[in-house]
């Protein structure tokens, strides 16, 4: 979601990353963590080690929250030993959350999550829609006590903007192509979108079994093409609410901190 840089980015999409400034004055970095790709742009100086910094801290949170590595805090921790203060400090958060939102959130879903075939199985907490906007957030701590303020920064689809105004593209929730749906502008703030567009099931009478489980139901969300888009404060928060949003549809009203908007293919 974002100009002047086109790229593609994991599960939910096409951004289109950049500023309202001068193009000549931003600076890329890129690579992949967490299963999926990342990207940094930013104004002002170079930070000498700067992608050693941003790897070494997705890194070091992916160890601590994949579902998918044998060895990682989370996975310990669903084997039954004691948490992390690291771990423990994103079950918090979550289970905060989980209790703003009525239970629409809810992070102890790993074995309905495996069952509908979108997960490695197992029982205990899954922290797969709160951890990228997590992690994201820890960036962005790490960039700004490198000194390094007016930056965007993605996961994965999970956004974070700095210092200074980013526009940010969110894509049209539609499987067969990738465009963008509308721009918007960042600032300070922080932007998660969730969908099921990109990793879904058909359903017989023509809707999406998508990743996202109900936990009333403990089955999968079952809608036509739609993305639901939340700005926050911060990553994890939007991140968490985006999931919890798509739970509830577009008739719940949203909390006053953050802004929403749903996106479907009628608009």
């Amino acid at each position: 979601m974002k100009r002047i840089i086109l790229f593609l980015v994991g599960v939910l999409g096409l951004f289109l990353f950049g500023s309202c400034k001068s193009k000549s004055h931003e600076k890329i970095l890129s690579g992949s963590a967490m299963g999926t790709t990342w990207k940094l742009a930013w104004r002002g100086e170079t930070v000498p080690e700067m992608g050693n910094h941003i790897r070494q801290t997705l890194r070091k949170w992916e160890s601590v929250m994949s579902q998918w590595q044998d060895d990682s805090d989370l996975s310990r921790f669903n084997r039954g030993e004691a948490a992390t203060p690291e771990l423990q400090s994103v079950i918090d958060l979550a289970e905060q959350i989980r209790v703003a939102s009525g239970g629409a959130f809810d992070h102890r879903l790993l074995k309905e999550v495996g069952e509908s075939g979108f997960g490695p199985g197992g029982q205990g907490i899954d922290l797969s829609a709160i951890g990228k906007g997590f992690a994201v957030d820890r960036v962005g701590e790490c960039l700004r006590e490198m000194g390094v303020e007016d930056f965007v920064f993605e996961l994965g689809g999970e956004i974070l903007a700095g210092r200074g105004a980013w526009q940010v593209a969110i894509e049209k929730p539609d499987p067969a192509v990738q465009e963008s749906r509308r721009v918007i502008l960042l600032d300070n703030r922080a932007l998660a979108t969730s969908g099921n567009y990109r990793q879904f099931i058909p359903d017989a009478n023509g809707g999406m079994v998508s990743h996202i489980i109900d936990p009333q139901t403990k089955k999968p969300v079952i809608r036509p093409p739609m993305s639901v888009s939340v700005i926050a404060k911060d990553c994890a928060t939007a991140d968490a609410w985006a999931t919890a949003l798509f739970v509830l549809g577009p008739e719940y009203p949203a909390p006053v901190e953050i802004e929403v908007m749903w996106n479907d293919l009628q608009e």
